[in-house]
């Protein structure tokens, strides 16, 4: 991760932490991760051209880091995946739907 070729800690305190929109308001909303700490991970634990899992897919940051980072992904969500289509259009995406490859 450091062009120095300096190994990181387990702790890392140079990501300011992300204040969670649970907090703000009384009404549900999602809790996004920081796109530096999903950069962090995907980058540490994957190549490029790899595929990653999220099946808790929230408000689709892993997706949208996937695809900064050339990764392929495959993600699920159990609530609404409205936000996440929406994210994923913004980047000039069309996600593919469980029923497209889904018989029943």
């Amino acid at each position: 991760m450091n062009p120095n070729g300096v190994n990181l800690t387990d702790v890392w305190n140079d990501i300011t932490p992300v204040r969670h929109w649970k907090f703000k308001s009384r009404k549900r909303t999602l809790n996004q991760l920081s796109t530096k700490i999903l950069e962090r991970v995907v980058q540490m634990s994957t190549r490029e051209c790899d595929l990653v899992l999220d099946p808790f897919g929230g408000s689709g940051t892993t997706y949208d880091v996937c695809e900064r980072l050339r990764r392929h992904w495959i993600g699920t969500d159990m609530e609404s995946c409205d936000v996440i289509i929406e994210r994923l259009q913004t980047m000039s995406l069309s996600p593919h739907k469980s029923e497209d490859f889904v018989e029943e």
